[in-house]
């Protein structure tokens, strides 16, 4: 091989060896911290990326913490990243940055003026996939309160983009909400939860605009379910709704939690927490785990 071949030989080899770098390390295994501008805005997500995540494209699962909360909050609340370990999937925790009436880091669930969370998650999936092979045909939101509310309202607005949503403890039906496709949903409410209450009232916070079964019926009518309904009573605590007569496999389940605060079912009890109390966490049935195995059966035609 004579010296210009070989120099441009090393050349090549060089800027193969310094893709291949740039490429891992723009998608390491486990946690990582990213940021963005999403209309305007500096925003930042925390990703995860399990270590059998493959070559094949890989299911995509956004979890979105509640209101004033950070995304290690949510982490630690739904245990997506050790599902993901599980199952395979990559899990994003984004990190709220709207100011309401009420708190700070919060969601624009209500489209007023402010960031745009809708866009921030169409912006989210192009970054993630420009890190890792995402399967779009199998992308979902969840979240727990805030985090439920924006679950509902990117239901609505990105149905022809998510497979399914999961709100926790924070179901609604966006009052400008014009479905284009019919949109599974599996969604959690306790009936003592005093900050997303489960029937609205006089005293509910001005974000919360309807009870969880209003919500419920609403999303029922935009899927085309039936009013065919299978009710079976889990436990003491627990009944388990279902609407499975739906436009396009679109189901409905929803489960109902007696004694459940705002708190996510199944979700790890920190130390020195009274479970008796109004905030008890119900550890009668994993939430997460059932999110996922309903997310696992839906994807986008």
């Amino acid at each position: 091989m004579n010296r210009s071949a070989l120099k441009s030989l090393q050349t090549v080899l060089l800027i193969t060896a310094s893709y291949s770098l740039a490429a891992s390390a723009q998608a390491p295994l486990g946690f990582s911290d990213h940021s963005l501008n999403s209309g305007g805005y500096e925003r930042s997500y925390l990703l995860y990326l399990p270590e059998n995540i493959g070559a094949d494209p890989a299911p995509l699962v956004f979890s979105f913490h509640g209101s004033g909360g950070v995304p290690q909050n949510q982490v630690r609340t739904s245990g997506f990243d050790k599902l993901a370990d599980e199952f395979g999937f990559v899990a994003v925790f984004p990190a709220g940055a709207f100011t309401n009436s009420v708190t700070a880091r919060s969601w624009n669930a209500n489209v007023e003026p402010g960031v745009d969370d809708v866009q921030f998650v169409r912006d989210m999936i192009e970054d993630v996939a420009a890190m890792v092979s995402i399967d779009r045909s199998r992308i979902y939101a969840s979240g727990m309160s805030g985090g439920g509310r924006i679950s509902s309202r990117l239901a609505c607005e990105l149905s022809i983009v998510l497979a399914a949503a999961a709100p926790v403890a924070g179901l609604q039906y966006p009052d400008d909400c014009t479905v284009i496709r019919p949109i599974p949903i599996i969604a959690f409410h306790g009936l003592a939860d005093r900050v997303n209450q489960y029937e609205v009232s006089e005293n509910s916070r001005p974000y919360w605009r309807m009870g969880v079964e209003t919500a419920l019926d609403k999303w029922r009518q935009a899927n085309g379910c039936s009013l065919a309904i299978t009710d079976d009573r889990l436990s003491q605590e627990v009944r388990f709704y279902r609407w499975s007569e739906c436009d396009a496999v679109a189901e409905i389940h929803f489960y109902q939690i007696r004694s459940g605060g705002h708190t996510w079912p199944g979700a790890a009890i920190p130390e020195n927490v009274d479970i008796s109390g109004p905030d008890r966490v119900d550890q009668g049935i994993d939430a997460s785990r059932l999110i996922w195995e309903f997310f696992s059966r839906h994807s986008l035609p």
